[in-house]
C-alpha cells in the first residue's frame, strides 16, 4: 500500500516537473516571439502609429467622455482613443500595441489549452494578432478595432472557464456577453458568437446545439441597430466594416484577423480527437502556420505603402522639429515630391535653404511647395505656408486639415492657435487653449500660451509670434489665389526681416529659372535684415544673367519681342552692380571656369561633373 502511494506521488511529481518545464519552454518561446514581433512593429509601423495620434485628440472632458461612452461601440472607441493619445512617442506606440497583441495571443492560447493538451496548436494562437497588424497599416481602419478584438477574446476566455455549468446558465452568460459586446465594442460580437458556438460544439458541451441561438440573438441585435439608425447597413453591423471609415471601400484583408480566431478553435477541436497519432498534429499545424506566414508576407507587401510610411516619418520629425534628422532622412530618399518638400522645409528652418538648394536634386518650384488643383487639405502644405510667412493661407489650410475623422489634429490646432495670437484674435485663441488644456500631452504647452492673451506687447516681443504678426500684409488678399511667389513678395514688403520668407522667395526664383526677375528682386531687397549677403546660387544666377545679356544682340532681340523693361533690367547688371550687391570675386572666377568646361562638354562629358551642384548646371540641364 505504501509502495503504491509512493509510486503515485512520484508520478505526480514527475508530471508536475514535466508541466513546469513545458510551461517554461512555452513562456520563453512566447516571449521570444513577442520580442521579434516588437522589433517588426518598430521597424515598420511606429510612424504609422504616430500618425494615428495626429488624427485625434483625446480630451479629459466629461461631455466628450460621456458622449463617446454611451454610443454603440463607445467603450472600445474610448479605450482605443485613450491609448492612441500616448502614440506621440513611437516607443510608447509600439510598446502599448505590443501589449495589446500579446494579451490577445495569450487569451487565445489559454482558451485553446482548455480544449486539451494541444501544444502543436500553440504557434497558431499568434495568427489573430499577426493579421491585426496588417489592418493597422491602413489608416482608415480605426485603432478601436484592436481593443474591441481584445474584449472579444477576453469574453471568450471567461466563457470557456466554467467546466461544469448548467447549459441554461451558460446560455445566459453567452447571451449577456453578446449584448454587452454589441453595445460596448460593436460588430466584434459576431466574432465572439461564432467562437463560442465552435467552442461548445468542439468541446461537446451539454446541449451544445442551443449555441445556435447566439447567432439568432446577434442577428436580432444587428437588425435592431440598423432599424433605429445606429448602423447604416447590415454589412456594417456584422463585419469589420464597423471599424472602417465611413464612405471608404474596405479591403477584404481586414477580415483575415477575424478568420484566424475560429480557425485556431477549429484546428484545436479537430486534433483534440488525437487522430493520426502525435506526429501528424505537429506536422499539420506547422504546415498551417507556415502557410499563414506566407499569406501574411504576401498581404504585407500588398497593403504597406513605403511612400506613405515615409510621409508619416517626415511628419513625425517635422512635428518634433528635428530638422537635422529630417534633412538626413529625406536626402537619402528623394524619389518623391513629398521628400523634397520636407527636405526644403527643413533647410529653410535651418536658415540655409537658398545656400544649399542645389546640393540636392531639384525639379522646379514644386520641389518647394506643391499645391494641388483642388487644394486638398494637407498638413505638409500648412507647414510650408507657415514657414513662408503666409499666415492667412497657412491658417486656412491648417483649419481644413485640423478636422479629421478621429477628432482634431493637435499639431494643426497648435498652428491655428499661434496664428490667432499673431492676429490678435485673443478670444478665439483662448478657445483653442482651453481645448488643448483638456488633453494630456498638449496641456502644458497650451497653458504656456496664456501669457500672450490680450497682451500685444508680449506678442510683439516674442521672436516667433512677433515675426508672424509682422508678416501679415497691409492689404488683405484672397489666400492661394495667385502663385506662392506673389504672396512672398507681400510678406517681404510687410516684414523684410523674415529670413525664412526671404529664403523661400530666392529659392522660388531660382527653381523657376526666372533670372530676369532675380536682378530686380536683389535691387529691391538687398541690404534688408534678411538679405545682408547673397547665397552662392543667387550669385551664380546673377553672373549667368549678366553673361547672357552681354552675348545677346540687343537690337535683334528687341525687334523680335524682347520687352524694353526686360532689356533695361538686363542692362543694369554691370560689374559694379554685381560687386556692390554681394557677388564675390571667387564666384566670378569659377564662372569663367564653368564657361570653359561647358565649351569642352561635347568632347568630354565629365568636364561639367564638378558643377552639378550649381545653379548653372540646373539652369541648362534640368527640365522643370
Amino acid at each position: 500500500m505504501q509502495e503504491s502511494l509512493l509510486y503515485k506521488r512520484s508520478n505526480v511529481s514527475v508530471d508536475i516537473r514535466t508541466m513546469n518545464k513545458r510551461n517554461t519552454i512555452l513562456l520563453f518561446a512566447g516571449f521570444s516571439c513577442l520580442l521579434y514581433f516588437g522589433y517588426f512593429l518598430w521597424e515598420t509601423l511606429r510612424y504609422a502609429l504616430f500618425w494615428r495620434e495626429q488624427q485625434q485628440l483625446f480630451l479629459f472632458d466629461r461631455f466628450y467622455i460621456v458622449e463617446t461612452l454611451f454610443r454603440p461601440g463607445g467603450f472600445s472607441a474610448l479605450s482605443g482613443s485613450f491609448l492612441v493619445q500616448f502614440f506621440y512617442s513611437p516607443v510608447l506606440a509600439v510598446v502599448l500595441t505590443l501589449i495589446l497583441l500579446g494579451l490577445i495571443t495569450l487569451l487565445v492560447w489559454l482558451t485553446v489549452r482548455k480544449m486539451g493538451k494541444l501544444l502543436p496548436v500553440y504557434p497558431l494562437c499568434f495568427l489573430p494578432a499577426l493579421f491585426l497588424v496588417l489592418s493597422l497599416y491602413d489608416i482608415c481602419y480605426r485603432y478601436e478595432a484592436v481593443t474591441a478584438y481584445l474584449f472579444a477574446v477576453l469574453a471568450l476566455f471567461v466563457y470557456s472557464r466554467p467546466r461544469r455549468l448548467d447549459w441554461r446558465l451558460r446560455l445566459i452568460l453567452g447571451s449577456s456577453f453578446i449584448l454587452i459586446l454589441s453595445y460596448a465594442a460593436g460588430s466584434v460580437a459576431v466574432l465572439f458568437s461564432v467562437s463560442i458556438f465552435l467552442y461548445d460544439i468542439l468541446m461537446r458541451r451539454d446541449h451544445a446545439s442551443f449555441s445556435l441561438l447566439y447567432f439568432l440573438l446577434f442577428l436580432l441585435v444587428g437588425y435592431v441597430s440598423v432599424r433605429v439608425g445606429e448602423s447604416g447597413t447590415y454589412t456594417y453591423a456584422c463585419s469589420p466594416l464597423y471599424y472602417y471609415e465611413m464612405g471608404e471601400t474596405m479591403p477584404y484583408v481586414h477580415c483575415l484577423s477575424w478568420l484566424m480566431l475560429p480557425l485556431c478553435l477549429l484546428i484545436a477541436g479537430i486534433f483534440r480527437l488525437r487522430c493520426g497519432g502525435r506526429r501528424l498534429p505537429v506536422v499539420i499545424n506547422l504546415a498551417l502556420f507556415a502557410l499563414a506566414l506566407f499569406l501574411f508576407v504576401g498581404k504585407y507587401r500588398e497593403v504597406r505603402d513605403p511612400n506613405l510610411h515615409d510621409s508619416y516619418r517626415y511628419e513625425y520629425l517635422a512635428v518634433n522639429e528635428q530638422w537635422d534628422r529630417l534633412v538626413d532622412e529625406t536626402s537619402a530618399n528623394l524619389h518623391t515630391g513629398t521628400a523634397l518638400n520636407y527636405l526644403n522645409l527643413a533647410l529653410a528652418q535651418q536658415g540655409v535653404l537658398a545656400e544649399r538648394l542645389f546640393n540636392y536634386p531639384q525639379y522646379g518650384p514644386n520641389s518647394l511647395i506643391f499645391i494641388s488643383k483642388d487644394k486638398t487639405p494637407d498638413v505638409k502644405l500648412a507647414r510650408i505656408l507657415f514657414a513662408m510667412g503666409n499666415m492667412a493661407a497657412a491658417q486656412n489650410v491648417a483649419f481644413n486639415a485640423c478636422f479629421t475623422a478621429g477628432g482634431y489634429n493637435p499639431s494643426m490646432l497648435k498652428m491655428i492657435l499661434q496664428i490667432d495670437l499673431m492676429r490678435g484674435a485673443y478670444p478665439v485663441a483662448l478657445k483653442y487653449i482651453e481645448l488643448l488644456e483638456k488633453s494630456m500631452h498638449y496641456s502644458a504647452w497650451a497653458a504656456s500660451q496664456r501669457k500672450y492673451l490680450f497682451d500685444d506687447q508680449a506678442v510683439n516681443a516674442d521672436p516667433f509670434l512677433g515675426t508672424g504678426r509682422r508678416d501679415f500684409p497691409q492689404e488683405e488678399a484672397f489666400v492661394l489665389s495667385t502663385t506662392p511667389l506673389d504672396d512672398l513678395y507681400r510678406t517681404l514688403d510687410a516684414n523684410p526681416a523674415d529670413g525664412k520668407a526671404m529664403q523661400y522667395a530666392l529659392s522660388y526664383l531660382l527653381l523657376s529659372k526666372d533670372i530676369d526677375r532675380l536682378g530686380s528682386f536683389i535691387r529691391r531687397y538687398y541690404g534688408m535684415p534678411s538679405l545682408s549677403s547673397l547665397p552662392l546660387p543667387v550669385q551664380e544666377a546673377l553672373l549667368f544673367c549678366q553673361d547672357y545679356y552681354q552675348t545677346m544682340d540687343e537690337e535683334y532681340a528687341l525687334r523680335n519681342g524682347l520687352e524694353e523693361r526686360r532689356s533695361l533690367a538686363l542692362r543694369l547688371l554691370t560689374d559694379d552692380f554685381l560687386y556692390g550687391h554681394g557677388v564675390a570675386g571667387e564666384t566670378m572666377t569659377r564662372f569663367r571656369s564653368f564657361r570653359s568646361a561647358y565649351g569642352k562638354a561635347r568632347q568630354d562629358p565629365e568636364a561639367l561633373s564638378a558643377y552639378k551642384n550649381t545653379f548653372w548646371y540646373y539652369l541648362l540641364f534640368i527640365r522643370i
